[in-house]
């Protein structure tokens, strides 16, 4: 059974929440791998805070786009192999992209030289560990509560 408009809402709320709030603190833990940070720490805090909003809308496409592929919107509850294989799969592109555009093409940011990179992708292995860890532990905490529900 799907679940209702509103529970879908709290769902979706919880997962901006968790994919926010755990973003930003690895943005601010890496931090010191990219360069183009601002001078003060406040800006810098600032500009982690405004890419873990963006990891938040990331996550939520990919929750989105699973919802797709399986036809069902639990699919975050128990993914299973090929849940956490989509997961995997869907961080590697969402991360190459937006990596391979803001530091090659836009030059929004650079990799200082502290930064693994990835050889066969030319990006950060940084970002890339974010949003392939990140993802399943943000589905597992904003599925609890109603994992909890179904008991």
């Amino acid at each position: 059974m799907q679940p209702r408009i509103p529970e879908l809402l709290r769902l979706n709320a919880r997962i901006f929440l968790w994919a926010v709030a755990l973003n930003f603190l690895w943005e601010m833990g890496q931090a010191y791998a990219y360069t183009g940070m601002p001078p003060s720490a406040f800006e810098a805090t600032l500009m982690c805070a405004q890419a873990s909003l963006i990891d938040g809308l990331l996550v939520l496409g990919i929750f989105w786009a699973g919802v797709a592929v399986f036809s069902r919107v639990d699919w975050i509850g128990r993914p299973g192999f090929p849940g956490y294989f989509f997961m995997v799969v869907a961080g590697i592109l969402v991360s190459a992209v937006i990596e391979l555009n803001a530091v090659y093409r836009v030059e929004k940011w650079g990799y200082a030289t502290i930064m693994p990179m990835l050889p066969p992708l030319g990006v950060g292995v940084l970002p890339v560990l974010q949003m392939i860890a990140l993802p399943p532990l943000i589905f597992f905490l904003a599925s609890r509560k109603s994992r909890r529900a179904d008991r």
